[in-house]
């Protein structure tokens, strides 16, 4: 031990997480813990979501890859389900028509749908974005940039990027500002938290630690901001290889013409790019750069792996993307782990829907437009959303003889398996009693519908 200078140190460290002794081999980490605001507060925050936008708008796969994401995440319907069904058709009624984009947008753009759809699009891209509702009944959508500390906060008060929080994390207020012409702010005004839906990804992190959200393209977008320069590079030299049709290189000694002419001796290497080119070099010169295989097999494999570790920051597989190198039962895994990958953000859409339902009955209670039974309470409203498409089918007729005897076994329940596949149950028996209806009037026999003997009576 006596070429180790000190002993005591080497044990300490060689019987240690390793994590914890860099020794060269790696960054070493600060140990100081910092509140996840911290490491993208104000023009850092602005930053990363004007990044993922540009990204967004130029790269394909990127712009693909968050239209799946929202595909699969964002698409709901409204289902209530309290012991009164006059009730329930009234609330249904009334969702619906608040749907409307007359009704459901301050801007009158877009519709509660496509609102919601937008809401998750930029919570993905820039973290976050708050809702605000108003006293007419609609939303208003609020930008993650435009969410900013007050210009004079007051004495005491402590802001966290455009959040007013309280010692526990929790928030009190949020300063926004309007957006005048293409880019200056205007109009700073302080919302209670009350009055908002706050959307985002607040990660794994407790209230206090995390008060704005943190898009889980962060770690994606350095990769794809390399890959798009990349591949551009590989496709201008692509380019290059397609126009130039033949090089011809010399030997020094194939040299035709006076050696003291100095100007005579140079080749003009200027090319037109609009049709094919032959180039004829100087004697010792080549151009190897000049080949047909671009890109090559390497770099299409490097970009196919680089693509793969950027889906995953959205946790979609590639077979998504690349269909034709997954074999069907390798393709359906990987399907059926992003649907069940899908449940945590289904949930954060539910969460935040259920949030504005419950605002809405109490507008409707309070125009007049909703009357609830004597003793009802709004919170005594029991209504759900159901994903639309959460798991489409895959093999029909097989799935509904598995779903069938899962039922029989006790193993399962038509409302559950209809919730799985993006429908109401109760919704789907009316319909099919207004079709046996309907098909019994027209004197037209039906193949599913029970004989006479047997059918239910069903009434208008």
């Amino acid at each position: 031990m006596s070429f180790i200078r000190n002993p005591v140190k080497w044990v300490k460290d060689a019987f240690t997480y390793d994590a914890l002794t860099p020794q060269g081999r790696r960054k070493s980490v600060s140990s100081q813990v910092y509140r996840e605001d911290y490491h993208h507060r104000g023009a850092k925050h602005r930053s990363l979501q004007a990044n993922a936008s540009d990204l967004q708008r130029n790269m394909s796969v990127l712009a693909w890859a968050v239209r799946q994401h929202l595909s699969y995440t964002s698409a709901f319907t409204f289902n209530c389900q309290t012991d009164s069904n006059s009730l329930n058709d009234r609330i249904e009624t009334l969702m619906k028509e608040d749907s409307l984009r007359s009704q459901a947008d301050v801007a009158g753009k877009f519709n509660r749908e496509k609102l919601w759809r937008i809401a998750e699009a930029r919570r993905v891209l820039d973290g976050d974005c708050l809702l605000v509702k108003t006293d007419s009944g609609q939303l208003q959508g609020i930008q993650a940039d435009l969410i900013r500390d007050p210009s004079r906060p007051a004495k005491g008060e402590e802001w966290i990027n455009g959040v007013l929080v309280s010692e526990t994390g929790r928030p009190l207020r949020y300063c926004v500002h309007s957006r005048s012409g293409y880019m200056e702010r205007v109009n700073e005004r302080q919302i209670d938290a009350r009055n908002v839906i706050h959307y985002g990804f607040f990660g794994e992190r407790f209230a206090a630690d995390a008060v704005r959200g943190v898009s889980p393209l962060t770690a994606s977008l350095a990769p794809l901001r390399d890959l798009k320069e990349s591949v551009e590079l590989a496709q201008a030299r692509a380019k290059v290889a397609q126009i130039f049709a033949m090089a011809i290189t010399r030997e020094p000694d194939e040299f035709r013409g006076d050696p003291d002419d100095e100007e005579g001796s140079q080749e003009d290497y200027s090319m037109s790019f609009d049709r094919p080119q032959f180039m004829q070099l100087s004697p010792g010169d080549d151009a190897k750069m000049l080949e047909s295989r671009q890109p090559s097999t390497e770099f299409q494999s490097f970009t196919r792996l680089c693509i793969m570790l950027s889906l995953k920051a959205l946790d979609l597989p590639l077979s998504l993307f690349d269909g034709e190198r997954s074999t069907f039962h390798g393709g359906r895994a990987e399907w059926l782990n992003y649907v069940h990958s899908c449940q945590e953000k289904r949930e954060d859409q539910v969460t935040a829907r259920s949030e504005y339902t419950v605002w809405k009955l109490r507008q409707w209670v309070r125009d007049d437009r909703l009357f609830l039974p004597k003793g009802m309470r709004v919170s005594d409203v029991d209504f759900t959303w159901i994903p639309k498409n959460s798991t489409p089918w895959w093999d029909k007729s097989r799935e509904t003889r598995g779903d069938r005897e899962a039922v029989r076994c006790g193993f399962d329940n038509p409302m559950r398996i209809a919730a799985e596949k993006g429908f109401v149950w109760k919704d789907n028996i009316d319909a099919t009693a207004e079709a046996i209806r309907y098909a019994k009037e027209k004197g037209v026999p039906l193949d599913f519908a029970p004989d006479d003997t047997n059918q239910p009576q069903v009434t208008k």
